[in-house]
């Protein structure tokens, strides 16, 4: 009986994640970009949760988080971090400047960086 409540228990909070991730290198720029022009938004990415990190066998995980912006670009989930990024969003507060400079091209990127950013 015991057990039994323990399963129907496990099954209720431990579910699979209805948020599914894409690969970093291919995505985050147009993501920062969209989040700056679009949605007139400040890019951050979260790298964990309670002191441990977003990672598994695979690799390294960020959460891109859209603030201040209009609601019009939702968070993303990246995948396939490499290390090297993924220390830096750790230790640093220049999260999408770095980014957008190391993998950013064109008018667009550009744009992202001299966007001011509107608080009211």
């Amino acid at each position: 009986m015991v057990e039994e409540h323990y399963s129907r228990v496990h099954s209720i909070l431990f579910r699979p994640a209805k948020a599914t991730s894409v690969d970093f290198k291919e995505n985050v720029v147009d993501w920062i970009v969209r989040c700056r022009i679009q949605d007139e938004g400040i890019p951050m990415f979260r790298t964990g949760f309670a002191k441990r990190p977003f990672k598994d066998k695979s690799g390294y995980y960020v959460q891109g988080i859209c603030w201040l912006g209009a609601n019009l670009v939702n968070s993303q989930w990246f995948k396939n971090v490499p290390e090297e990024d993924f220390k830096h969003m750790q230790e640093n507060h220049d999260d999408y400047i770095y980014i957008l400079k190391k993998y950013g091209k064109g008018s667009a990127l550009e744009e992202a960086l001299k966007a001011e950013v509107t608080v009211v």
